[in-house]
């Protein structure tokens, strides 16, 4: 009996919507990517170097020398297991 209870467990525990979500560290490196990937992300820094990533309240602020731009990141519940979704709302760039 007790051999069948831990697989039993393992299994329950294997089947709950939080395992089957991304770390906190591998969603964010996954939306950080998509973000430096972004040509209208590159655009807003004047195609400057990136001197600094800020996270904000709804998403990212991304700063090169003289320009910066924040990011809105939507996240997109999963409906079945696995990584969420999400969609960038990128702002007008500012630069000084």
């Amino acid at each position: 009996m007790r051999r069948l209870a831990i697989p039993a467990i393992i299994g329950l525990a294997a089947a709950t919507p939080v395992s089957a979500a991304l770390s906190g560290y591998w969603d964010s490196s996954k939306v950080i990517h998509a973000i430096l990937g972004n040509d209208r992300v590159a655009d807003a820094l004047g195609q400057q170097p990136i001197e600094s990533i800020t996270s904000i309240e709804n998403g990212y602020q991304i700063a090169s020398r003289d320009c910066r731009v924040e990011v809105q990141v939507n996240r997109i519940a999963p409906d079945r297991p696995g990584p969420a979704r999400f969609g960038l709302q990128i702002g007008p760039g500012q630069c000084s």
